[in-house]
């Protein structure tokens, strides 16, 4: 049995160097029944020999080898080990200081002495009787061997070390020696060099094949050896120990192995039980919300992708919320493919040219909607809005106009398409006409409730002047960007979350580049809360489960104010399912914190600071230390998941690379059909022609509708507000 630690550095056989090899193996000194000294924890015994093997210079052609071979030593082989030794023990008799206690002529031997202990002391003859053995004497010829030994092995050292210098190597030798003269005690190590051509050839054959052929009877128990037989401690700090990453529990037994099912989420390579790697998988019935959290650049978005992609394989909808554009250049050449390529849509607000087809998206349209939805989407844009500026509660004022101007043209949407003239509906960009450009509200106005009306004739005027100009700052800021008039300047929309939902689709927002990062994400996810809770119209059936991941969580958060929490609460009834990513979970607002805590059945870490790290240890009872999460490698996690509805212990995962785990979906070539496939999907238009059109979108509104009559929206019949 070869010891299970490796306690060597070699290298490959380099022929084109002359070798001097030193060779030596270590046997007892004394006696076997006398102990080597027995090692503690502190200082850890491998220290000493890491540092000795962190010398050893492997590009010069040196190397430096231990070899601990053991074989147990049998219970009957170890009886009789210590009967001969007690005989011998009582053969010498009593003794104190190295004096012999036996006495009087005749001795009367063993026998005598039984006997006078038997009689009570007594003798016969008048002789004096032989007294017995002492107990100490006793316990010091068994030695070590005594009825608690515990496991005792055979044990054969061995030693090697080679160097292109002879010198080199008789030093690299003496530091091995070094290390083992610390197991010295009563016994102590010696080591005996071969002197002949046969010597030499056993110990090389027995180095070489492990045949167990010690020089003499070599027993040591366990606390001699445990010393280096055991892993590396935390006390051994020498840069050359190969950390195993801390205690971890191991994977659960029944964890399904992912091999493409629908029904299975994949979550890196983790090793089972019987010692096996494969790719451990959560059920699908089993994970709602998620969160990844650590360190930036250590894996927790190329998880999320390998997530999202094997789900838009096997047909589900996704929403992926990329602020860097990173992960959506990955993923592109993994989807191109024809049952995937008529459902993806990709919203990239990077800058684009005026020549370039871009999506549009409209908060404000009414297009397939009714009255009963209007409120729905005045607050998803003043909530959005809001949230994005951090206004809370000490705008209230603002608040109020922007709410009530989105409400205004939300109403003047709802008209355009009941006009059969969705390409007139108002976009947030009409919310500045609306709100500076007197004549262009007043002659609007007649189409709106009578309700509505009374607020802007009577209330607006009163307030100052600078309570718009805190609302009219969103949109001046949107207008710098060309991307953001492109994408929110179309009165009509070609993206629609809810449609998105209900028919499965593949949508990748990259809102990196704009001028306006934060208030683009926060719009868009209170509209992806808003399209969750509409689900409310469809049987629960009927409601096809959509995913959405979401990036920079820490951001997105700090924007969104409360949505976040929201979601994770409210949209697991209709089907919407959310991970959040982030390399900071103490900075996430405590709403948004507590409630992705509380709902998530997937929490998982890379290497985080200590901070971090000890927060998410807590969540795991013990189990992992903080420790064992800073230390992480790259690409490696933590996690705990639901199944068969019960929360798992952590345990490890290796993270797998798109390309590796998806290295059949890749399809490069595929790629230009599929942007011609997301350009018919989103029915791209040039930004240029977005933009020209809104330059005249006011006063086409305007000439479409002056001189109307009041309609239904205006006297606010019910049987038309409410279908």
């Amino acid at each position: 049995m070869t010891a299970p630690v490796e306690l060597a550095k070699r290298i490959p056989d380099r022929p084109s160097l002359p070798r001097y090899i030193e060779r030596a193996e270590l046997v007892l000194a004394m006696p076997d029944q006398k102990p080597l000294a027995f090692l503690g924890l502190t200082p850890d015994p491998l220290q000493q020999l890491a540092a000795a093997l962190a010398t050893v210079r492997t590009e010069a052609g040196e190397q430096a080898d231990v070899v601990l071979d053991l074989v147990p030593v049998s219970e009957r082989q170890l009886a009789r080990r210590r009967r001969r030794l007690l005989a011998a023990t009582r053969r010498r008799g009593p003794s104190a200081y190295g004096e012999k206690l036996t006495g009087g002529p005749g001795g009367g031997g063993l026998a005598a002495s039984f006997k006078a202990a038997w009689s009570g002391g007594g003798a016969s003859g008048g002789s004096r009787p032989d007294r017995l053995p002492r107990m100490t004497d006793l316990r010091d010829g068994v030695g070590k061997f005594g009825p608690g030994a515990g496991a005792v092995f055979a044990v054969q050292i061995l030693l090697r070390t080679a160097a292109a210098h002879p010198q080199t190597a008789l030093a690299r030798m003496h530091q091995l020696l070094a290390v083992f003269a610390t197991t010295s005690g009563e016994n102590y190590l010696k080591p005996h060099r071969p002197r002949t051509r046969q010597a030499t050839a056993s110990f090389d054959r027995r180095f070489a094949s492990g045949e167990f052929a010690p020089r003499g009877r070599q027993w040591m128990t366990v606390p001699e050896l445990a010393g280096f037989l055991k892993p590396p401690t935390a006390r051994c700090s020498a840069s050359n120990v190969v950390r195993s990453g801390g205690l971890v529990p191991p994977a659960p037994a029944n964890l399904p192995v992912y091999t493409g099912q629908r029904d299975l989420v994949p979550l890196g390579a983790v090793t089972y039980p019987d010692g096996r790697e494969r790719i451990g998988a959560a059920r699908v019935e089993d994970l709602l919300f998620g969160l990844q959290l650590g360190k930036s650049g250590h894996g927790k978005t190329e998880a999320a992708l390998v997530q999202a992609i094997a789900l838009a394989h096997c047909g589900y909808g996704v929403w992926f919320l990329d602020p860097h554009g990173e992960a959506w250049a990955r993923a592109k050449p993994y989807l191109a493919h024809p049952h995937i390529a008529g459902r993806l849509c990709e919203i990239n607000l990077a800058k684009c040219e005026l020549d370039q087809l871009v999506v549009s998206w409209n908060p404000l349209s009414m297009e397939g909607r009714t009255a009963r939805d209007v409120q729905d989407v005045v607050r998803s844009v003043t909530e959005g809005i809001a949230a994005a500026q951090s206004w809370g509660d000490h705008a209230p004022r603002a608040r109020t106009i922007l709410a009530r101007a989105a409400q205004a043209l939300a109403l003047l949407s709802l008209r355009a398409v009941q006009d059969g003239r969705p390409d007139l509906q108002p976009t947030i960009f009409q919310l500045r006409t609306w709100l500076t450009d007197e004549d262009w509200r007043e002659a609007l106005l007649p189409l709106l409730p009578p309700r509505v009306q009374t607020y802007w004739r009577n209330t607006f005027p009163t307030l100052p002047k600078d309570a718009v100009a805190t609302v009219t700052y969103v949109m001046d800021r949107l207008d710098t960007s060309q991307s953001l008039q492109a994408f929110f300047g179309s009165p009509r929309s070609s993206y629609d979350v809810r449609t998105a939902m209900d028919t499965g689709q593949v949508v990748f927002v990259c809102p990196s580049g704009s001028e306006s990062d934060a208030l683009v994400s926060c719009l868009l996810i209170h509209d992806l809360h808003r399209a969750g809770l509409s689900r409310q119209d469809t049987p629960r059936e009927q409601r096809r489960t959509f995913w959405a991941w979401g990036d920079e969580l820490t951001a997105l958060d700090s924007s969104s104010k409360g949505f976040l929490a929201a979601i994770a609460e409210q949209l697991r009834k209709y089907e919407v399912r959310f991970i959040g990513m982030t390399q900071m979970v103490l900075r996430l607002s405590p709403g948004t914190r507590q409630s992705l805590l509380q709902n998530q059945s997937l929490l998982s870490t890379c290497a985080a600071d200590f901070d971090e790290a000890a927060f998410v240890a807590r969540r795991w009872n013990g189990h992992v230390t903080p420790e064992t999460i800073t230390e992480l490698p790259k690409y490696h996690y933590v996690m705990s998941i639901n199944l068969e509805g019960k929360p798992t212990r952590p345990f490890r995962v290796r993270g797998l690379p798109v390309e590796e785990i998806f290295a059949h979906y890749n399809n490069p070539a595929g790629v230009p059909e599929l942007d011609a496939a997301i350009d018919t999907n989103l029915r791209r238009r040039p930004a240029g022609e977005i933009v020209a059109d809104l330059e005249v979108l006011d006063a086409e509104i305007r000439a479409h509708f002056a001189g109307r009559g009041p309609g239904p929206a205006a006297t606010g019949d019910p049987t038309t507000l409410i279908d």
